[in-house]
């Protein structure tokens, strides 16, 4: 059974992490602050749905602001991936041009979380869920991150009704993986066996489709109409290797 101090101290681990790999990207110098930066905010994010209600007038505020922080910094992340993986390959006017795009990103990044309005926000949202942890008994505690981790698997069975998928829909696997498995991480003893069994399968998943998501970005950047045919077939394989398995474990420890 959930301790609500415990589930509350792993909420605020989270928002430390995110403080920390501010800092970091506040400084400068860091290639990986804005990467874990990104990490530290979706795990936080696959944990406050729990606690928080969009239903609430607050609680939807604060889970809208989070969501924007984390779209606002994913252009600058796909600038970041394309310098690294295809810098060399592309002219000097492009390389120019996307350096260009990153710096003004990661400065907009800074000047955003330089100010008062992060650190009011983690304030907030350590408050609210104090509040809203300290009205919910643990039975209902567990039962909200049951629910929560079977909305992340349902959501995987209705798109693995799509046997053809698109980039976009693949991206949204992948997306929907994540929270799956950041939820499996960070939660693990209050969640079936049969959901921190996947998450090895959720993770190979993840890095899969998030290839295929990179050559996306990098199709579209160079003006290339086609994916490598490889990248689609690892993707079907993890995705397919997950579901196999998923679909195992429910038989036998559901």
């Amino acid at each position: 059974m959930p301790k609500k101090n415990e589930f509350l101290q792993i909420i605020a681990v989270q928002l430390s992490r995110l403080d920390a790999a501010r800092t970091r990207l506040l400084n400068g110098q860091d290639a990986e602050a804005l990467h874990d930066f990104r990490v530290a905010l979706r795990s936080l994010r696959s944990l406050l749905p729990i606690v928080l209600k969009r239903s609430k007038r607050l609680d939807g505020r604060i889970l809208a602001a989070w969501k924007a922080l984390a779209q606002f910094t994913g252009p600058t992340r796909d600038a970041e991936v394309l310098l690294s993986l295809v810098g060399e390959q592309m002219s000097a006017s492009q390389r120019a041009a996307l350096a260009v795009t990153h710096r003004e990103g990661l400065a907009a990044i800074s000047a955003a979380l330089a100010g008062p309005d992060f650190a009011q926000l983690a304030h907030i949202s350590l408050q609210q869920c104090r509040l809203r942890i300290e009205v919910c008994g643990s039975l209902l505690l567990k039962r909200r991150i049951k629910s929560q981790a079977k909305g992340y698997e349902n959501c995987l069975d209705q798109a693995a009704k799509n046997e053809s998928p698109s980039l976009e829909q693949w991206h949204e696997r992948r997306l929907t993986i994540k929270r799956l498995r950041y939820l499996s991480l960070l939660a693990a003893k209050w969640l079936p066996n049969r959901v921190n069994q996947l998450q090895i399968p959720l993770k190979q998943a993840q890095t899969a489709i998030g290839k295929l998501h990179d050559a996306e970005l990098i199709a579209q950047f160079m003006h290339k109409q086609k994916i490598k045919k490889p990248l689609i077939r690892k993707a079907y394989k993890a995705w397919h290797k997950l579901r196999c398995l998923q679909k195992a474990e429910f038989m036998v420890l559901g």
